[in-house]
């Protein structure tokens, strides 16, 4: 697999990409049948129904800020970037942390 620092390095798509259209599944670097590669794709995308409670003006806000609709991916998100946020403060804390206490 390439990867491009920066998306503008990558080359123009001609179109004959989609004359390939079977790709080569990989789980663990290994390859699988496509059967097994798309089961395992659904199942990492696959998200967990719950029922909680939420304060009323909460939803109200997620429910306009999403014009209706979608607020629930809306809710997700948030919920997703504050778990990332709060997993680099983490790790920004725990290098700080080494750095004090490392020896001179």
């Amino acid at each position: 697999m390439t990867v491009w620092k920066d998306e503008d390095e990558a080359p123009n798509l001609t179109g004959d990409e989609f004359d390939h259209p079977q790709g080569r599944w990989k789980h663990g670097g290994e390859p699988i049948e496509e059967v097994q590669g798309k089961a395992a794709f659904r199942e990492a995308l696959k998200k967990k129904q719950v029922n909680m409670l939420i304060d009323a003006d909460v939803l109200e806000f997620y429910r306009r800020k999403a014009g209706g609709r979608g607020y629930q991916t809306l809710i997700n998100r948030t919920l997703r970037e504050s778990m990332e946020r709060n997993a680099l403060l983490d790790a920004v804390r725990q290098v700080v942390r080494e750095e004090l206490h490392r020896p001179s």
